[in-house]
C-alpha cells in the first residue's frame, strides 16, 4: 500500500492492457443501459465514500483513490451517449485488430477461461454479475476481480465478433493460463452457483423429460417469453433507482423516471404506489390518492401504498381535532356580537388579529 498514487490503480489484463475498460470497472457487462449504469454507480459511491469505508485513516484514503481515480471516470464516460457509443465501437476495432494479429493474448483466470471454451450471452453476464458482488467488498481485491471481469469483457467482444478459440479456421488470439491459485482453470475460479439468469429454467423441469410427441415452442414464442423477463428485470433495476431518489428526497427525479416506468408497465402495482408517495410529498394529495387507489385496485395487498392511503384518509390528529373544534364553534348572533366586548388589538394574538374573532380558549392563550 506503500506505492506512489500515480501508479496505485492499474489493471494490465483483459480489455484494460489495451484500453480503459471502463464497464469492468464498475463491473458491468458491456451491454449495460444507462439505467442500470446509473444504479451501480450509486451503490459502488456509497461503498467508497470516505465517511463509510473502512476503520482507519489509510483504508479511507485507498477508498477515496479508487472511487476519483477509478470508478468516477467511469461513470463520467459511460453516462453521457456519444461518448458511450464512440467508447462501444472501441471494442469492435480492438476485437477485429487482435483477430489479424493473431496474438496470444494470456487469459488467467479460471472463469474467463471457462466462457472462452463455451460462449454464450448467459455464462457472461451471469459470470460478471457474480464477481461485482464482491468485486468493491475488500480493498484488497479490487483489482484483482475487476481484471477477472476485463477478461470476460475481452473473451465476449471476440466470441461476438466471430472468434472460437481451437477453431481450425480462426487464428490464435486468447491463450488460457492455468492459474496456480487456488485451483486449475478447469474448475470456476469464484464458483457460480445455478444461477438467477436473463433467461431462468424453473428447478422443477429439470428432471422433466417432456413426452416424445410434444410439439416443440415455436422460436416466436421462446423469444418473446426472453424479452418480457429481461423488460421485468430492467423495471425492477429502474425501481430500485426510484427508490434510492425518494430515500434521498429527489422528488423531480423520482417524478420523472416513474412517469417513464408506467408509460412500459401501467399496471406496476409498486411503481403506482411510489408515484403515490412522491405526489404526496410535493404537496399534491389529490394526484397521490389517485395514484395510490390504482396501485391498490391492481394489488389490493400492496403494503406501500395501504401504509400511505391511510395517512391521506387520516392526517394528522391534531390537524383534524383544531378544524372539528373550529367547525363546531357555534357562530354569535348579531346582538351578541355588538355586545361582547373587543380586546385591544396588542393583547389578541396575531391569528386573533387575522381571523377577527377567537375562541375563549384564544384569549386565554394570548393573555398568557
Amino acid at each position: 500500500m506503500n506505492q506512489p498514487k500515480s501508479q496505485f490503480i492499474r489493471v494490465d489484463r483483459g480489455i484494460s492492457q489495451f484500453n480503459h475498460d471502463y464497464y469492468a470497472a464498475l463491473g458491468l457487462p458491456i451491454i449495460s443501459s444507462p439505467v442500470y449504469i446509473r444504479h451501480v454507480y450509486v451503490s459502488i459511491a456509497r461503498i467508497l465514500h470516505p465517511d463509510v469505508y473502512g476503520f482507519s485513516s489509510e483504508e479511507k484514503e485507498i477508498a477515496t483513490q479508487y472511487l476519483a481515480k477509478l470508478v468516477n471516470p467511469a461513470y463520467n464516460v459511460l453516462m453521457k451517449e456519444e461518448e458511450r457509443k464512440a467508447y462501444q465501437g472501441i471494442f469492435k476495432l480492438l476485437a477485429k485488430r487482435l483477430m489479424q494479429k493473431s496474438r496470444n493474448v494470456p487469459i488467467h483466470s479460471a472463469i474467463a477461461c471457462e466462457l472462452m471454451m463455451a460462449p454464450n450471452d448467459g455464462l457472461y453476464e451471469r459470470s460478471v454479475s457474480k464477481i461485482a458482488q464482491v468485486q468493491y467488498q475488500s480493498i484488497k481485491t479490487i483489482l484483482e476481480y475487476t481484471a477477472q471481469i476485463s477478461e470476460l469483457n475481452l473473451v465476449y467482444i471476440l466470441y461476438k465478433e466471430g472468434y472460437q478459440y481451437g477453431a481450425d479456421n480462426v487464428p490464435p488470439v486468447l491463450m488460457p493460463m492455468s492459474p496456480t491459485h487456488p485451483k486449475p482453470y478447469v474448475a470456476p475460479y469464484y464458483p457460480i452457483p445455478a444461477p438467477k439468469t436473463s433467461y431462468p429454467q424453473p428447478s422443477q423441469y429439470k428432471s422433466y423429460q417432456p413426452p416424445t410427441n410434444r410439439k416443440s415452442d415455436p422460436d416466436e414464442t421462446i423469444i418473446q417469453t426472453r424479452i418480457e423477463e429481461r423488460d421485468t428485470s430492467a423495471i425492477a433495476d429502474r425501481l430500485r433507482i426510484c427508490e434510492i431518489y425518494i430515500s434521498q428526497g429527489d422528488w423531480k427525479s423520482a417524478l420523472k423516471d416513474l412517469r417513464e416506468i408506467l408509460q412500459l408497465d401501467k399496471n406496476n402495482s409498486k411503481c403506482h404506489a411510489m408515484l403515490g408517495v412522491v405526489y404526496k410529498n410535493v404537496n399534491q394529495p389529490q394526484m397521490a390518492k389517485v395514484s395510490l387507489q390504482r396501485s391498490l385496485q391492481i394489488n389490493p395487498r400492496e403494503p406501500l401504498a395501504l401504509k400511505h392511503i391511510k395517512e391521506l384518509d387520516n392526517p394528522n390528529p391534531s390537524q383534524t381535532n383544531t378544524k372539528n373544534n373550529s367547525k363546531s364553534e357555534p357562530k354569535p348572533s348579531p346582538a351578541t356580537t355588538k355586545k361582547t366586548p373587543i380586546l385591544p388589538p396588542q393583547k389578541r394574538g396575531w391569528l386573533s388579529n387575522l381571523l377577527g374573532w377567537a375562541s375563549p380558549d384564544d384569549r386565554d392563550d394570548s393573555r398568557k
